[in-house]
């Protein structure tokens, strides 16, 4: 990880995952290099599943929601999770620092594949993932219709560039 750290703005503020304004999210924020996109996160006991685990749906979100701001970042397109495989390498408590991290693999047109890392605050890396993301510009993910325009212009306003 290389170049200097520049935070990236949130814009739903009700997401479970990065939304700043939901008490029973993760109220992940992000930051990039231009290379990669991370984020540091401390997670609370409501995210755990047995004993003082965290729940493997919980990384799992993390792991998605990385590759997600990576893909929309640094491809400056609007962005779909098409499959996602993820490995649990070691288990992960609760109230343990962690910091994900996400970048391209590769991108072939509307595609792109993506990785990411959740690593505890000792560096010993936690679980990875990868991911296949369909890659869409403002036009054509404002005719599927999935978020209000103003919104989608927002977003493109602070991300695309379109």
């Amino acid at each position: 990880m290389t170049g200097t750290w520049k935070p990236l703005p949130n814009l739903d503020k009700y997401c479970f995952a990065c939304g700043t304004e939901n008490n029973f999210g993760l109220q992940m924020q992000f930051s990039s290099n231009e290379t990669q996109v991370k984020s540091v996160l401390t997670l609370p006991d409501h995210t755990r599943g047995w004993c003082n685990l965290v729940h493997g749906g919980i990384l799992a979100t993390i792991l998605d929601e990385i590759m997600s701001w990576t893909a929309i970042y640094l491809t400056r397109h609007f962005i779909l999770t098409r499959n996602i495989e993820i490995s649990f390498k070691k288990p992960v408590f609760i109230g343990t620092p962690l910091t994900a991290t996400g970048s391209i693999i590769a991108r072939d047109g509307k595609k792109a594949l993506l990785g990411a890392q959740i690593h505890d605050d000792s560096g010993t890396l936690c679980c990875t993932a990868e991911a296949g993301f369909v890659l869409y510009t403002q036009a054509e993910f404002a005719r599927m219709n999935i978020i209000p325009h103003d919104f989608l212009e927002e977003m493109s306003a602070n991300f695309t560039g379109e």
